[in-house]
């Protein structure tokens, strides 16, 4: 017994399989919709930003049938359209782990307000009233002591002070002190200057940053209240005392505005304390001056406790009697003290007696 397919395949050729129409018939039996749309493909393109525009009109008769559902139909095939046209870009592309996506052709708005020029600095207006032009130098110069090219700046600069092969010996002046090292002096005078320089570099951005955000409030009634809890403006700050205490006050904020409060942040050299208030005085008590001045506060507290009467009468001084007070706070020691010793005498027999006491 020979089966049919056996006898078509040993016989006649058979009927050719159709993929094309078995995709079709899948496709309208309502599995997934096809990734070709049966639509005008007259989008406009920004895939810069994903972004693609309709321009073709509604149906009117399809929006008053079912709107919810025309409108969910028109999406997706513009998304699939959209989805065409990425594939597409893939396709031309020798990596395929990634969409190389092209420039933006719609300028979109800001999401933030454009930024505010940067506050110039002391030099930079200087630089300006004076026309001076800041020139690009070169990174290597020639280096004189060592006949050769060195850099400007870093390690091995051109040219520098400090080697102590060049500077090995300081001559000494006729004014200067025999008993002090030149060369710890010269250290020391260099860290200064160095420590000058941050504070002034500190200094002029306090100075430019105050400007920049003060000056543009001067018309407003908004002056008060500022980073510094003043009410200080950029025109007030005029003589050089102002200008001191506006420093100081800048960097008083300053010190105190990290998460620890400037508790673990290193004081650099020559930098004010953080004024973390005074520590109260107490007078001496041996000083014959500091205890006058107790016995004068002491009195002060006490007339108005004890005030004395029309009459004039010493009712202050009953009222007040040193050495019936201080005799009377001996009494009560003395008594708490004997408390004391007869209650640990009672307790020490007691405990006698019930070490002797019979099993």
């Amino acid at each position: 017994t020979t089966s049919p397919c056996m006898a078509d395949t040993a016989g006649a050729p058979g009927p050719s399989l159709d993929v094309r129409s078995l995709l079709a018939q899948s496709a309208a039996s309502g599995g997934r919709p096809s990734t070709q749309v049966d639509k005008e493909d007259d989008l406009t393109y920004d895939l810069g930003h994903l972004c693609a525009s309709d321009p073709s009109p509604l149906d009117e008769a399809a929006l008053k049938e079912d709107a919810s559902a025309y409108l969910l139909r028109i999406a997706r095939d513009n998304a699939q359209l959209l989805t065409n046209r990425l594939y597409g870009i893939l396709a031309s592309q020798p990596n395929k782990s990634a969409i190389k996506l092209p420039e933006p052709t719609t300028a979109l708005p800001r999401e933030k307000p454009l930024p505010k020029p940067k506050p110039l600095t002391r030099w930079e207006k200087f630089a300006a009233e004076k026309g001076i032009v800041k020139k690009k130098r070169s990174k290597m110069v020639w280096d004189e002591t060592a006949q050769r090219w060195a850099p400007r700046f870093g390690y091995g600069k051109a040219n520098r002070q400090e080697d102590p092969m060049a500077s090995w010996l300081i001559p000494a002046k006729p004014g200067d002190d025999g008993s002090t090292d030149p060369f710890e002096e010269h250290a020391t005078r260099k860290r200064d200057a160095r420590s000058k320089q941050k504070r002034q570099e500190e200094r002029n951005r306090l100075e430019a940053a105050h400007a920049a955000g003060l000056t543009g409030r001067r018309k407003g009634a908004a002056a008060a209240g500022n980073s510094l809890g003043g009410s200080l403006i950029a025109g007030d700050l005029t003589s050089r005392a102002d200008k001191a205490d506006y420093l100081k006050g800048a960097m008083r904020a300053s010190q105190v505005s990290t998460a620890s409060l400037g508790r673990f942040d290193r004081q650099l050299e020559k930098e004010p304390s953080k004024g973390r208030g005074v520590r109260k005085q107490y007078g001496s008590a041996t000083v014959a001056a500091d205890v006058h001045a107790d016995t004068k506060r002491t009195v002060s507290v006490v007339s108005k406790i004890f005030p004395e009467d029309s009459a004039r009468t010493k009712v202050r001084a009953r009222a007040v009697d040193a050495g019936k007070a201080s005799k009377v706070a001996r009494m009560e020691e003395e008594s708490a003290n004997r408390k004391a010793k007869v209650a640990k005498a009672g307790s020490a027999r007691a405990g006698a007696k019930e070490r002797g006491a019979p099993g």
